[in-house]
């Protein structure tokens, strides 16, 4: 079966299995940059009182590309009002097609993230910023990968408490060590929304 196929059905099955989760908090995102689209779910878990978020993501590219992935996180806010940081884990499969040469991607990322949420200051402006980087070494990547290393950052417009508009920036570099050794990097400039329910 092709592998497509398979991280394609993991990513709707996890939007299935969400509308059966009772959670506190659930968000389902678009994006669409120059040539990418991207999707994903979050379902916000809370066991035992942690912030525990788990979700699944699709991101396609007309430059020849997919990458589907599957994340974890726990994040919780700390210091400051509105200021959140984490760390999570983020699991990524896909494919990279450069110069009719495919390339298979696979990594178990190690995932850091933070947000500050304006609201929440003095300010209580509906805006609000967020990055993470998700990063696996050799021992952590297979398949064709040799190293895979993905950064991204938002700027959020909070219409409401359920509706988010934002505009974000996203890099992807990978280090390929078969069929031939090759690094391959690419990023975007993308807008989307995001629905919270």
């Amino acid at each position: 079966m092709n592998i497509r196929k398979i991280a394609l059905a993991a990513v709707i099955t996890v939007f299935i299995f969400q509308g059966t989760v009772q959670a506190a908090n659930t968000s389902i995102g678009v994006n669409i940059g120059r040539s990418e689209l991207e999707g994903w779910v979050d379902t916000q878990l809370n066991p035992y009182d942690t912030p525990l978020t788990v979700g699944a993501g699709y991101l396609y590219s007309d430059d020849d590309y997919w990458i589907a992935n599957a994340h974890m996180t726990v994040k919780d806010e700390v210091f400051i009002p509105g200021l959140s940081l984490g760390l999570g884990f983020r699991g990524v499969l896909g494919e990279v097609e450069i110069y009719r040469r495919d390339y298979d991607v696979g990594a178990f990322c190690l995932q850091v993230l933070g947000d500050y949420d304006f609201r929440k200051n003095t300010t209580r402006l509906p805006i609000s910023i967020s990055a993470s980087i998700s990063g696996a070494p050799e021992i952590l990547s297979f398949r064709d990968t040799e190293r895979y290393v993905e950064f991204a950052t938002t700027f959020n417009f909070h219409i409401n408490n359920w509706a988010t508009a934002f505009a974000g920036y996203r890099k992807i570099d990978i280090e390929f060590d078969k069929p031939v050794a090759r690094d391959w990097d690419d990023d975007s400039i993308f807008g989307g929304i995001k629905l919270s329910f």
